[in-house]
């Protein structure tokens, strides 16, 4: 169990760790490494490191073409930006660099520091749902991530127990020293649903769905033995260039904000989404008090960059890196940025590396993440 420290403490670490962190560019400290034992990541697009690429023809998938990956890799890795994802810092801060793709990985070995279940496209909701909302789809949903987890902790198992991996031997305490990083996952039921044509506030009625998914999801966890998790909420919609380009005129749409340029409507929605999301997150917290469970304010984050872009250093905030409508990242004969870190999206869709760095710092360090920051879990 992880006690969460008194305030004077937690002040003097919250000191520490930032000191630290910026020194080390938020690479790991000694005291984070021995933090925990491995990473179990869940979500989408935000998070994927390279399941999707790999479960579809990399020549026929945008995020396995050039330029993606150019900015820290140097070539596509299946990630949906420039290069590293708040997964990928987090990860790194804690010791555990390299989290394994689910599908890319072929042996136990391969996931000695955890395993990533995310992929893009994914949805909270599996497409039963959808089917009965008239929409027919039939995506990769949160109900499937589960599933890989099961099976691949059941290996892990099995391998350990025939003593082809060092490492414990029942789900409860393999999951009892793992950090959970469930999300960010619920953006996409959204997406889909405005894509597709739903009106607005039908939208708004998914919410408590999307919700009650992570909900089942975090008990089933719990009663496996997972104790330390950190649960993202939604990105601000309407500071993405596919929504201000899509919905600019658009009547009811563009009640836009002069300061930011960002469409508040779709911007509310999302602080309608995390509002939701936290209050069933503290619900499960008493339920649970051995349990810790860190909300990573991935909007505030991220809204701290469109309220003062240039003082992070911004100067084209709203604006995407690479692609445009007419050829979109990926594909050959995209344009792209001279630099990625000046810019809060890479494609049209999702940010850039310099952007998932700003939101990983705050859900660190403080002050985007709650009751404590992240590295005040340990």
């Amino acid at each position: 169990m992880r006690l969460l420290r008194s305030h004077s403490l937690a002040a003097l670490a919250a000191w520490w760790s930032l000191s630290l962190l910026a020194v080390l560019g938020i690479g790991g400290s000694p005291a984070l490494a021995s933090c925990y034992t491995r990473i179990f990541s869940f979500g989408d697009s935000l998070t994927d490191t390279g399941n999707f690429v790999r479960l579809t023809a990399r020549s026929h998938s945008l995020f396995g073409s050039p330029p993606y990956g150019r900015t820290f890799f140097g070539r596509p890795t299946g990630r949906a930006s420039d290069g590293r994802l708040v997964i990928d810092f987090i990860a790194e801060a804690f010791g555990l660099a390299n989290v394994t793709a689910i599908q890319t990985g072929t042996a136990p070995a391969d996931f000695r520091n955890g395993a990533n279940f995310a992929i893009i496209s994914a949805t909270a909701n599996n497409g039963s749902f959808f089917a009965g909302n008239g929409m027919h789809i039939n995506p990769f949903s949160l109900d499937t991530q589960m599933l890989w987890f099961r099976t691949h902790l059941r290996q892990l198992v099995q391998a350990a127990a025939a003593g082809q991996q060092q490492q414990p031997t029942t789900t409860s305490s393999l999951l009892g020293g793992a950090l959970v990083a469930l999300g960010e996952i619920g953006g996409n039921d959204y997406n889909l649903a405005f894509a597709g044509g739903v009106p607005r506030d039908e939208v708004r009625k998914f919410v408590p769905a999307v919700v009650e998914k992570l909900e089942v999801a975090i008990e089933e966890l719990v009663a496996m033995g997972a104790r330390a998790f950190v649960v993202p909420g939604n990105l601000p919609f309407g500071c993405t260039p596919l929504y201000t380009q899509r919905f600019r005129g658009n009547a009811g749409y563009w009640e836009y904000d002069a300061k930011t340029g960002c469409l508040d409507w779709f911007n509310r929605f999302a602080e309608y989404h995390n509002r939701v999301l936290n209050a069933r997150l503290e619900k499960i917290r008493r339920r649970h008090p051995d349990v810790t469970i860190v909300y990573a304010d991935w909007y505030g984050a991220m809204m701290s960059i469109f309220q003062e872009p240039e003082e992070l250093g911004f100067t084209n905030a709203l604006r995407a890196c690479c692609g445009n409508q007419t050829v979109p990242c990926g594909r050959p004969g995209c344009s792209v940025c001279e630099d990625p870190s000046t810019y809060g999206s890479w494609d049209g869709t999702h940010p850039t590396e310099a952007v998932y760095k700003v939101i990983a710092d705050g859900v660190l360090n403080g002050p985007y993440a709650s009751p404590v920051p992240l590295a005040e879990t340990c």
